[in-house]
């Protein structure tokens, strides 16, 4: 009972993230034949340019295998994304059974029909397993739709080991999510297993770059599924690493369930020790409390913390990772011609505007499917309804949860592009500090959009609000991506934040741009209020 009750509790889930998986790898199988070209020369000459590109992403994605190939370009430009977003809801699934669930009182009452701890441990983590099982097989089918329509067959067997080696990085991101929950306070939970995740993540991914993390870097999961590029042709599957990948899922799932066992609900295996103090009763004399916007932020410092110190230190790495990106570029004899005319608006700036802002988009968007998470989950935890009581109009709190959103996001952006600034000038890459700010300040509408989005969700099926924005921030990225390759509408390529970001570091703001993320962000919340309005606390 408790396996079904997993897939029905995640059933948002799997079909957001299978619809995405689907359909990213097909619309990246598709544009490989839109864009490659069909003969030899053709394809060779575009795999040598993917093969530069790739030089951009090393601190995310390893170097691609014969990208001049079907199997080779989606394994770089689709599956390898893939594994990230696997991660992620790992990450999301992992928190909702281990904090979300018992917030809700699930777990008690699953615990109540005589479900061991560690059978139930053991039944959720299988139905994970199951379910990105499910998504992964939507990739594959999305993969062999999109070879079905450029009319060229692939190996089966590359395939399935690929799709094996997604369900193994997902199951143990999965379990040490999972593990990590148990150990803190369900308040620091996802900030720690999020930190923990990425931690593992840029150890494998920037041990490419720095050496010295070579010694370290089998510590993570990522190292494993790196091994293995089964889908090109003359690709590689490293059984080994897939049965690693396994086996630290299944220890981390194994020590979760014994570290359940030994706290209790609601409580961590580590407590910090606190001060002890008098307990009072009467309500504080500090000013602030008065200020819903103050208490908004106190009560997510942990997470805004965790948030600024990795948004800080990930800036510090881009600007370490630019020089390497650059001398790699330079040392291409095809490329020289064009990086020529790059001489003159600084070409060390416009890498790192290129990378670090692609990132920094990435985890703004990140930033804002945490706070609907939080939003979805004060619908059935009763602090809506705590709030409601004051009495609070369910109109204030709309945009009371946007107002902290923004304070939140600004505080992130004024570090991390402070950061970037003394750190880029310490490397000797001269940034002008105008438009520094500005794409900095840009992220803080572009997070707007999906939060916006995300509160519209919240607002109308809080269940399903995490799965629903996470799709539709995958959508709007392959829209970004794929619009020029597909010819879409612009009026489409519009409703996409990545695309209307630009590039600020190169050419300032644009304000036709920034009008319309912030008129979508403006009709998000409008919706979300009149959503909000119309249905009741619970329901």
């Amino acid at each position: 009972m408790s396996f079904v009750l997993g897939l029905r509790l995640g059933r948002w889930g799997i079909a957001g993230f299978s619809v995405a998986a689907l359909v990213s790898a097909f619309v990246q199988t598709a544009g490989f034949y839109q864009i490659a070209g069909h003969t030899a020369a053709e394809r060779t000459a575009f795999g040598a340019s993917m093969a530069t590109l790739a030089t951009q992403f090393v601190a995310l994605f390893p170097p691609p295998i014969r990208p001049d190939t079907v199997g080779g370009y989606v394994e770089f430009r689709g599956i390898h994304p893939l594994a990230i977003l696997f991660g992620v809801w790992a990450l999301a699934s992992a928190m909702g059974f281990a904090r979300g669930d018992e917030e809700r009182g699930i777990v008690e009452a699953s615990l109540a029909t005589g479900t061991s701890r560690i059978a139930l441990v053991a039944s959720r983590a299988s139905a994970f397993v199951a379910a990105i099982t499910a998504a992964s097989a939507a990739a594959g089918a999305g993969f062999l739709a999109g070879v079905a329509s450029g009319h060229e067959t692939v190996e089966l067997r590359g395939l399935i080991e690929d799709l094996a080696l997604l369900v193994a990085v997902g199951f143990s991101c999965y379990g040490i999510a999972l593990l990590v929950a148990q150990l803190v306070p369900a308040r620091m939970a996802a900030a720690a297993a999020g930190g923990v995740l990425l931690a593992l993540f840029l150890l494998n991914s920037l041990s490419r770059v720095f050496a010295s993390l070579a010694t370290w870097r089998w510590l993570s999961p990522f190292r494993y599924y790196d091994l293995g590029q089964p889908l090109p042709p003359g690709g590689y599957f490293d059984t080994r690493a897939l049965l690693a990948m396994l086996g630290i899922g299944a220890l981390t799932a194994a020590g979760a369930a014994v570290a359940f066992l030994r706290r209790d609900l609601g409580g961590a295996l580590v407590n910090v020790p606190l001060r002890s103090h008098r307990p009072g009763y009467d309500a504080s004399p500090t000013v602030l409390w008065y200020l819903p916007l103050a208490r908004g932020l106190y009560e997510r410092r942990a997470g805004l913390v965790a948030w600024t110190a990795g948004m800080a230190v990930l800036a510090i790495v881009f600007v370490s990772l630019t020089r390497t990106i650059v001398n790699v570029l330079l040392s291409v004899p095809a490329l020289l011609p064009y990086l020529s005319s790059f001489v003159h608006q600084q070409l060390y700036p416009a890498v790192l505007g290129f990378t670090w802002f692609n990132v920094a988009q990435l985890l703004f968007a990140a930033l804002a499917i945490t706070y609907v998470a939080r939003w979805s989950a004060e619908d059935d935890d009763g602090r809506l309804e705590i709030a409601l009581s004051e009495p609070f109009s369910r109109a204030a709190i709309v945009v009371e949860r946007m107002a902290v959103l923004i304070l939140a996001a600004l505080v992130i952006t004024a570090v991390s592009g402070a950061t970037l600034y003394y750190a880029s000038h310490a490397e000797g890459i001269d940034l002008n500090p105008g438009r520094l700010v500005a794409a900095s300040l840009m992220l803080v509408p572009f997070a707007l959009v999906f939060a916006a989005a995300g509160s519209l969700l919240a607002a109308w099926n809080p269940r399903a609000a995490v799965g629903l924005l996470g799709a539709f921030a995958f959508a709007s990225y392959l829209d970004t991506e794929l619009g020029t390759i597909f010819k879409l509408p612009m009026w489409l390529q519009d409703l996409s934040a990545f695309k209307l970001f630009g590039t600020p570091l190169l050419t300032g703001i644009d304000g036709r741009n920034l009008a319309l993320m912030m008129l979508l962000a403006l009709a998000g919340l409008g919706s979300s209020i009149l959503a909000m309005q119309r249905r009741d606390v619970g329901a």
